[in-house]
């Protein structure tokens, strides 16, 4: 018997029906929390990823840990000191389980939470894939449905960490040993043009526990040089989509990502519907589309876990990656965001974005694993 499922689906098919709190919600919550507790509009979005990360790795009576606990994965900036870390609690943590509670809700976290307090499921062989992604107390849930004599496999690259999830294995009561741990070497996917190109991203961060660069030594075959197309969107996008036809003859698909879905895709659809080239709507769908599309539109957290024979990136600005602090965890965080979505490509990457907007992570490629085209 044999069930693959994501987290979310897992943990409320366990449970039944529950008056979840959908996601977005929550963090409106808890932004105006913040606020009212004096963050800064500037320094806001890392704080509600800071909320999220406290209620995700500490269990409701261990919160406290977070006074003392070594933050790890959050960037330098910006700096959150004990006085900070205490304010969070009361005023805002606090608070917001509070509505809650009032309101009959219970979110995501909270989901978790309950998945580990129903009777055991005993499984006897589990693998968990991008571990980096749960959270501790997902994780939590899923130890706890484990039969007393079990194979269990997690699968994990912090390098590609998109979440802000960050926990210590002994936290869980799992003693990982020397002799527990695979470093799977090979890359399957990638050309070494490609896996040079995402490394350039996320080279400099800290490195992680287990966490490893993108190595083009790895790769098992090479291939064309990633492109980075500057100027305007509908520019780009004519420019990437130039050799569709010849894409779709050859039947290799081709993924159109974005840091943000909705609206953003607006002109994409246009411009494909133009050229009478079928395509599908991965982000926030439940089940992978079954029709005979090749192409696909996603955004880039979506993608996660996926692959295509050609990865586009156009409109990479700096609106679609606001990240305060030049040294913060939210800048952290979207470049390895980018680099994972490049990884997602077997044969090419392109990338775009318009002069005098461009994204601060432009900065970070190194230009020599990469060919400029100006449209």
């Amino acid at each position: 018997q044999l069930e693959v499922e994501t987290f979310s689906r897992w943990a409320r098919n366990l449970l039944g029906p529950t008056p979840l709190q959908e996601r977005g919600a929550s963090r409106d919550w808890i932004e105006k929390l913040l606020l009212n507790s004096g963050i800064s509009q500037t320094h806001l979005a890392y704080f509600v990823d800071e909320i999220e990360y406290i209620l995700g790795r500490f269990r409701p009576d261990q919160r406290d840990l977070y006074i003392d606990a070594t933050r790890s994965g959050r960037g330098r900036a910006p700096m959150v000191p004990h006085q900070i870390r205490a304010k969070l609690l009361a005023e805002v943590i606090q608070p917001y389980e509070a509505q809650k509670e009032a309101r009959g809700r219970i979110d995501w976290n909270d989901l978790a939470l309950a998945a580990v307090a129903i009777p055991s499921q005993g499984y006897d062989i589990v693998v968990v894939d991008e571990s980096q992604d749960l959270s501790a107390n997902q994780l939590r849930a899923i130890i706890a449905h484990l039969a007393e004599d079990h194979v269990t496999t997690f699968i994990i690259d912090a390098m590609q960490r998109i979440y802000p999830q960050s926990f210590q294995w002994r936290e869980l009561c799992i003693e990982m040993r020397p002799e527990m741990v695979f470093t799977l070497g090979r890359n399957h996917r990638n050309t070494a043009e490609i896996a040079r190109f995402a490394a350039s991203l996320v080279q400099g961060l800290p490195p992680e526990q287990d966490g490893v660069l993108p190595d083009e030594k790895a790769c098992r075959q090479g291939g064309r040089r990633p492109e980075v197309v500057a100027g305007t969107y509908g520019g780009q996008l004519d420019y990437m989509l130039s050799p569709i036809q010849q894409f779709l003859a050859a039947e290799e698909t081709v993924g159109i990502l974005h840091p943000k879905g909705g609206g953003w895709f607006n002109h994409t659809r246009q411009v494909l519907r133009r050229h009478r080239v079928d395509f599908c709507e991965l982000t926030g769908e439940r089940d992978w589309p079954t029709g005979p599309e090749l192409v696909a539109l996603s955004t880039i957290y979506s993608a996660k876990g996926l692959e295509f024979d050609h990865v586009l990136l156009p409109g990479l600005n700096r609106e679609v990656t606001p990240h305060g602090d030049e040294d913060g965890g939210t800048l952290e965080s979207l470049r390895r965001l980018v680099a994972m979505g490049i990884g997602r490509a077997r044969h090419t990457v392109t990338l775009g974005y318009k002069p005098g907007e461009q994204s601060t992570l432009i900065e970070f490629l190194d230009p020599t694993t990469y060919d400029l085209v100006e449209v």
